[in-house]
């Protein structure tokens, strides 16, 4: 049997004992590091009924905050958690619980309780679950197949990751977060856990403070952060609103790309910018790049512990200046690969040779290039996923499942006014039968897929525009 690991609950702990009447987390009811080990505790008695240790924990939450003390019980019993997403359809909602097999579901109530509710095998009989005792948390992506994929990241990669933070973009007992963002968007643990391994605070932000500028406004000038993290989109939304900023704030912006345009109103309304930049396979973010006024924007550098470089189409290191390969991430803070998925795992998480001999390499399918400072700069991705409002989206699981419906005989999924990110959206091209039509598909889709993946529009089409090669036309399907 592996050695059971250092978990985030075990450094909470230490935290907690050196000073138990500190706030850990602010809101209505400031809750302190003693208050919250006490709630935490009660929790995993909970949990102990039901799961042993390696098994998962899954958890539906009112807010983001309510995750706090899950987490933590979950990690006393070296349980993994996953969380869902509270805005999936059933159909999605089935297909995770399904493929991650969960024992036990903790639901976190708007009035702060919880509920623990064992959850039967949804499995074949005589299917061993995974054995997740390495594991921290599980969180599912977009998959290119239809099915969403679980990423499983252990405790050693979150807790590398969390150690990393507290240097760049820096973090520490005096400082404060906003935790607003859905557990189910792993950028969400950042503000969930890197205060209580540091003994800083989170500020719980209320009920709808992550689509409401009003909302977000009122809580920042009430409870002054130091750090506010949120996507490009967010950040595009609350300034549009009339959003006057935080000077006192540090600004940590990631989930998608960071345009010249609102990185320059960003720095003038915020003590700093940073822009970050990693995909969940590299539990949480990879890289940061502190933003200047008219400064180019670039990934920036790896994070403590952890390494990049480009591969070209032979597998070898590109090196040069303005040459495009595929950016590969190793060192620290690697997940532990897919569940239940061994042979994805072994396709993306691959021996590749580096400027450090050959090392365990994510590949991240996106593309980049080293600029003749050195910086890294990003090119866009090398298949057919994108980036929406923070959601990492894989195209090709929107049309696998419009294909699915009958009479859809063939559906195209492009991303749209990629040049204006207000207006940016994905199209739905669709050849079906005679008398299919648009609101079918969107019914549809809106069974099977949660909001972000869903279609700005959709298009009914007699035939999709081709290549000379005969593929799929996606540059003209994407100028319609």
């Amino acid at each position: 049997m592996s050695q059971r690991p250092v978990t985030v609950w075990d450094r909470f702990a230490v935290v907690e004992q050196r000073d138990p009447a500190a706030i850990a987390i602010r809101g209505e009811r400031d809750q302190s590091y003693r208050q919250l080990r006490v709630q935490a505790g009660a929790l995993a008695a909970e949990l102990a009924r039901y799961a042993e240790a390696g098994q998962l924990v899954a958890m539906e939450l009112a807010r983001p905050s309510l995750a706090v003390p899950v987490i933590l019980a979950a990690a006393s019993r070296h349980c993994p958690v996953l969380p869902l997403n509270s805005e999936s359809p059933p159909a999605h909602r089935d297909y995770v619980l399904a493929d991650a097999r969960p024992v036990v579901l903790v639901r976190g109530l708007v009035d702060g309780e919880y509920r623990v509710e064992p959850i039967e095998h949804r499995s074949p009989p005589g299917t061993p679950p995974a054995d997740l005792r390495q594991a921290a948390y599980v969180i599912y992506t977009s998959g290119s197949t239809g099915r969403p994929k679980g990423v499983v990241v252990g405790h050693d990669a979150l807790l590398d990751r969390l150690d990393a933070f507290t240097k760049v973009p820096g973090f520490g007992p005096s400082d404060s977060i906003v935790s607003m963002t859905a557990p189910s968007f792993d950028i969400s643990l950042a503000e969930l856990l890197l205060p209580l391994v540091v003994g800083a605070s989170l500020v719980a932000a209320p009920v709808g403070a992550s689509i409401d500028p009003a909302i977000f406004a009122e809580l920042v000038s009430r409870a002054r952060p130091s750090v506010i993290q949120a996507t490009p989109s967010f950040w595009r939304l609350a300034l549009a609103w009339g959003w006057t900023g935080a000077p006192q704030a540090r600004l940590w912006c990631g989930g998608e790309a960071l345009t010249a345009g609102l990185a320059e109103r960003l720095v003038g309304c915020c003590a700093q910018l940073w822009n970050l930049y990693g995909p969940t396979e590299a539990t949480i973010w990879a890289s940061a790049a502190l933003i200047g006024s008219g400064q180019p924007i670039g990934l920036g550098d790896p994070l403590p512990g952890a390494r990049w470089c480009l591969a070209g189409e032979d597998g070898l290191p590109i090196t040069e200046p303005l040459l495009a390969g595929e950016l590969l991430l190793y060192g620290s803070g690697l997940a532990i690969g897919y569940l239940n998925r061994p042979e994805l795992t072994g396709q993306r998480f691959a021996d590749c040779l580096t400027p450090d001999g050959p090392q365990r390499c994510y590949r991240t399918g996106d593309l980049a290039q080293f600029r003749t400072d050195g910086s890294m700069q990003f090119l866009g991705r090398g298949d057919g996923q994108v980036k929406l409002r923070g959601h990492r989206i894989e195209l090709t699981e929107i049309e696998a499942v419009a294909e699915e419906l009958a009479g859809v005989q063939e559906a195209a999924a492009v991303l749209r006014e990629t040049d204006d990110p207000a207006r940016t959206h994905i199209a739905l091209f669709v050849v079906g039968a005679a008398g299919l039509t648009e609101r079918e598909v969107r019914r549809w889709l809106a069974q099977r897929l949660p909001p972000p993946m869903r279609p700005a529009r959709v298009l009914i089409e007699a035939a999709l525009p081709r290549n000379t090669s005969g593929k799929l036309d996606r540059v003209r399907l994407a100028a319609r």
